[in-house]
């Protein structure tokens, strides 16, 4: 078992197994992300802390890491969208 496998069924329990991208409940193709970027050195203190975590889609992995453009903008603004009504407490 590797050093990362605790850290992610953690992640995976927190976000109840679906990616956590605000406004998508998929639960194809999960992938376990890195908030802030760990460097090709590997950055244990950032790879091994959960909270540097977020459970998604295949998808939304793609477009946080830069990997797909397609569509991006509208993605973005649903994933601040939903940040926003999460931490204003407007429900």
């Amino acid at each position: 078992m590797s050093d990362i496998a605790p850290i992610r069924e953690e992640a995976f329990r927190r976000a109840g197994n679906v990616c956590e991208w605000a406004n998508c409940s998929s639960s194809k193709w999960l992938e376990l992300a890195h908030l802030k970027d760990i460097g090709m050195g590997g950055n244990k203190a950032r790879k091994y802390n959960v909270d540097n975590t977020a459970v998604l889609c295949k998808w939304h992995h793609d477009i946080y890491d830069g990997r797909q453009s397609m569509g991006t903008k509208v993605a973005y603004r649903e994933l601040l969208e939903g940040y926003l009504d999460r931490h204003s407490g407007v429900t």
